[in-house]
């Protein structure tokens, strides 16, 4: 696509320290936004005490977040051409100070998941499209852009450790409006620090924005990724419930294919949006090889994390038995592997082609994947396991040091500051694929398994065998909610013990599964995701 917009000069670049200092306020807010959105999961027991809150409705308040955000960072993309990246930041960075406040304050559950976790989702769907896009604008040279990005990629590993950690303190200490305070200060300083943000490049030409194509992406995006997200609870085509379906089959692939449908009809509309306007919310960028392998790059990043906790993170927790502190400590290890890397990356290995660096990355995770599976244990873990880890934050923080690199440079300066809400949403449709993928894994395999076991098994009655049958599904369960499941289902008391003993040995073999599908699809990608990448260091061209 032409740039049609000019552009107004800029200052002289500075140096030093001051060249930095940005990058520094860019880190604190994309570690405020990863720490809204993981410190949740360490307020449950306390949503459930105070609030009175339900399992289900914890589970909307975690899925609200990504939902919202996923579904809107494509339209902040687009408000930052309008507004300028520095006032799209800062009125993320007041909205998601907004959204802690009235997290903080409320005593209705309705009102914590339906406009505080909401207005979490719009602030995060604003701040972090603008902090990629003040990436591109402030650090024009590619080598600071590549460092910038690798910084980025660091403060994601990092943060993924660290505020689950300083929330749960908070919580354990005070209480967890505390935690929600201080993150509402958090985010209130973020905004006044944005006013020290650096000055960068802004389209002279009024630009429209695009209403309609906010509409049709926002409802197509969340069409599918509530479809993939429900996958394990409501079926892939036979539905889990014999009272939710359409015409007989379960609703995910319906309302999948909807939302795919719907975002044809919103690519077209670009493309008219774009020829009449000279700005859309997702110009035709998308049609450049190296940019689509790009953002299949940022999406892989968050696959493979989203992968790693589901099967990783959920085994260490229901069967090895880990507390919050034990969970740490792994995500540490892969914290640092990821830190490593994202910064080493571009420094060290300026000189290798970003290709090769994107096949070795996908190559670790590979590796990963591997160890988990050597790593699961029937009842535990072994060293293997903190080998998954490691090999985890290596790969993912070396592609993820290369991806927003391969992006931005595909495009022109305009099209890429744009381009900050296109990877956002990459990273989301990424971590729910991981998600959806390895869930179903997990949960088939397993429900398979432990009928097929069940049936074969002669130390449990006829009975209980038609009983286990009529299951619909069996979820990845500890072994104490997995007998609450065969009370609540089976008659013969006798059979519980061996019923445990069947669902251990079966939970082992699908999380092995799970990781070796995760090791064979990301084996799968070096060939065919990495086709378009440039074979040469995009830093040493520049």
């Amino acid at each position: 696509m032409e740039n049609t917009s000019k552009l107004a000069p800029i200052d002289k670049a500075k140096t030093g320290m001051a060249k930095w200092f940005s990058l520094v306020i860019l880190l604190m807010a994309q570690m405020g936004t990863m720490g809204d959105n993981s410190g949740l999961s360490v307020s449950t027991a306390s949503l459930i005490n105070e609030l009175g809150a339900s399992v289900s409705d914890i589970a909307f308040a975690n899925a609200m977040y990504p939902l919202i955000a996923g579904a809107c960072m494509i339209a902040g993309g687009m408000l930052g051409l309008i507004w300028g990246w520095k006032r799209l930041f800062q009125v993320g960075a007041l909205l998601l100070c907004l959204a802690e406040i009235i997290a903080a304050y409320t005593d209705n559950i309705q009102i914590f998941i339906f406009v505080a976790r909401s207005l979490s989702g719009f602030g995060a769907s604003f701040l972090i499209p603008a902090v990629l896009g003040l990436i591109v604008g402030i650090y024009t040279d590619t080598k600071d852009r590549a460092i910038a990005f690798g910084a980025v990629a660091a403060a994601v590993g990092v943060a993924n450790t660290a505020a689950p950690l300083v929330f749960g303190f908070l919580i354990d200490k005070f209480d967890y409006r505390v935690a929600f305070e201080a993150l509402a200060i958090y985010f209130g300083m973020i905004f006044i620090l944005g006013f020290a943000l650096e000055k960068i490049e802004k389209p002279t030409v009024k630009i429209k924005f695009d209403f309609i194509g906010t509409i049709l992406v926002s409802i197509g995006l969340l069409s599918v990724i509530v479809g993939l997200l429900k996958i394990s609870e409501w079926g892939l085509i036979t539905p889990l419930s014999p009272s939710f379906h359409i015409l007989g089959i379960s609703p995910t692939l319906p309302l999948v294919l909807f939302g795919i449908a719907i975002l044809i009809v919103f690519i077209k509309w670009e493309h008219q949006f774009e020829l009449k306007n000279g700005a859309c919310l997702m110009p035709h960028i998308y049609k450049t090889p190296q940019l689509r392998d790009g953002l299949y790059m940022c999406g892989m990043v968050f696959f493979v994390l989203g992968a790693y906790i589901l099967i990783g993170i959920t085994y260490c927790q229901l069967v090895a038995g880990y507390s919050a502190t034990d969970t740490a400590v792994l995500l540490m290890v892969f914290s640092m592997g990821m830190l490593i890397t994202s910064l080493a990356t571009p420094t060290k290995f300026a000189h290798v082609s970003c290709r090769k660096l994107c096949m070795v990355g996908i190559g670790f995770c590979v590796l990963a994947s591997l160890s988990g599976a050597l790593g699961t244990e029937i009842d535990s873990i072994n060293k293997a396991f903190f080998a998954s880890a490691l090999f985890t934050g290596l790969g993912c923080g070396i592609i993820a040091s290369q991806a927003s690199l391969i992006v931005t440079a595909a495009v022109n300066q305009r099209d890429a500051t744009q381009s900050g809400g296109v990877q956002a949403t990459s990273r989301n449709i990424g971590q729910t694929i991981g998600i959806a993928v390895l869930g179903s894994v997990l949960m088939f395999s397993l429900t398979n398994m432990v009928k097929s076991d069940a049936a074969n098994s002669d130390l449990i009655s006829t009975q209980t065998k038609q009983q286990v049958e009529q299951i619909s599904s069996i979820p990845f369960l500890s072994d104490k909610d997995f007998t609450q499941l065969v009370e609540n289902n089976i008659t013969e008391k006798k059979d519980y013990p061996v019923l445990v003993d069947i669902n251990r040995e079966a939970r082992k073999s699908s999380a092995q599964l799970s990781w070796l599908v995760l090791a064979a699809m990301c084996f799968m990608s070096i060939f065919t995701l990495t086709k378009n990448i440039p074979n040469y260091s995009l830093i040493n061209k520049s």
